[in-house]
């Protein structure tokens, strides 16, 4: 029995052999907390940081301001709008301040001109004496001559502004001296010479001022195709189309503008003279640019003398007063395509009412008789004058 209890007491001691007694340190005696076991876990998580795997971030796009972008063009637009109205109207004021100026002197001179003449003409009235006057034509028959004094202020700002020389006409297919776009105008065939079967060139009947679509005789401004204006100053008369527009740059109607709707237009101006001025020393003064050696004389039909340049593109008429200036003007330096026309409104230009007339036209006789078989047959030969655009006059035999 008491061999058993000695076994078992070393096999005790046996069992704990193997245990081992670990004491705590004095470092965390008194609840002290040492810093080497923060630097650990610090130097540990780390290490765990390290072996995970990186995570991406997840960038949250920012819904796009389209208003903000629809509203930035808008006001790109207006911007460039206005830049643009501002940009013009510069440009436009740029150009155009020049001519205001020129018209508001040329206004201003009418105005004085238009004055004076009044005054002039009330001092006339009241000396002028004994003049009879018709009721039915309303013509002076018997007159007595006074001598009329103009007192005008200086031309010194008159400006005129003329085309170089043209002499190429536009189209004419039926060679009759009125362009296509002419024969429009009148109402008459392009492709025949002669429309109205009465033998005269189509041309020649404007141009010595009868209607080109009537049998002859019919004169030209009782066939509704043309209008005859009067200026209501100096009281100067012409024809112009129908198809036209007539405008004046001032109220006196000094300077009247007739003007196609192609753009062409002719300018009718009238400038007073002063006491005893002869035309050459007129023309040298204002004309600038012009020769006087490209001027002809000329007399129309109703028996005005006149100035014409050489392409009939310009024309002057004068009496003891004013000088009558006509100008044919065109942007284009091509073909003219309104020449006769041009020639139809000098050729129909008074100075003041007349009683000249038109010469009655001539009719051709029938040259197309019935030759009957066996008989005699015999030519008749008639002598005609007729005059052509170039104021020339030959005889045909018919």
């Amino acid at each position: 029995m008491f061999g058993k209890k000695k076994n078992k007491k070393k096999n005790e001691e046996k069992k704990y052999d193997d245990l081992s007694i670990i004491s705590m340190p004095d470092i965390f005696y008194g609840g002290q907390d040492p810093d080497i076991y923060h630097n650990y876990e610090t130097e540990k998580k780390d290490i765990q940081d390290k072996k995970e795997p990186e995570k991406k971030k997840v960038v949250v796009k920012k819904p796009v301001k389209t208003t903000q972008k629809k509203g930035n063009a808008k006001l790109w637009w207006i911007y460039s709008i206005i830049i643009f109205v501002l940009a013009v109207a510069g440009i436009s004021w740029y150009y155009l301040k020049d001519y205001f100026v020129t018209q508001n002197t040329l206004v201003e001179q009418n105005n004085q001109n238009f004055q004076n003449t009044t005054k002039n003409n009330e001092t006339n009235i009241g000396n002028n004496t004994n003049t009879v006057v018709s009721s039915t034509d309303q013509l002076v028959t018997s007159t007595i001559k006074t001598e009329t004094t103009t007192s005008t202020t200086a031309l010194d700002n008159v400006f005129l502004e003329f085309l170089p020389i043209l002499t190429t006409d536009a189209s004419d297919i039926d060679a009759d001296s009125l362009t296509d776009i002419e024969e429009e105008i009148f109402d008459t065939d392009s492709g025949t010479w002669d429309s109205d079967g009465d033998n005269y060139y189509d041309g020649q009947e404007v141009y010595n001022l009868y209607n080109p679509k009537g049998q002859a005789p019919v004169r030209l401004i009782d066939s509704g195709l043309v209008k005859e204006y009067q200026n209501p100053i100096t009281g100067y008369r012409l024809y112009y189309p129908l198809s036209w527009q007539r405008g004046s740059v001032d109220i006196q109607e000094s300077q009247v503008l007739f003007s196609a709707s192609t753009g062409e237009y002719v300018e009718v101006r009238f400038f007073a003279k002063t006491p005893g001025q002869q035309f050459v020393s007129w023309f040298s003064r204002y004309a600038e640019g012009q020769n006087y050696n490209d001027l002809s004389s000329f007399t129309n039909r109703f028996s005005e003398e006149a100035f014409v340049r050489k392409d009939s593109l310009v024309a002057y008429f004068e009496d003891e007063s004013y000088v009558y200036v006509m100008i044919y003007h065109t942007d284009d330096r091509g073909p003219v395509v309104f020449r006769h026309i041009m020639q139809m409104m000098y050729q129909s230009f008074r100075i003041q009412k007349t009683n000249t007339s038109l010469p009655e036209q001539t009719v051709f006789p029938d040259v197309n008789m019935d030759i009957e078989s066996n008989t005699t047959t015999s030519t008749v030969t008639s002598s005609v004058e007729i005059i052509f655009p170039d104021s020339t006059s030959t005889t045909e035999n018919i």
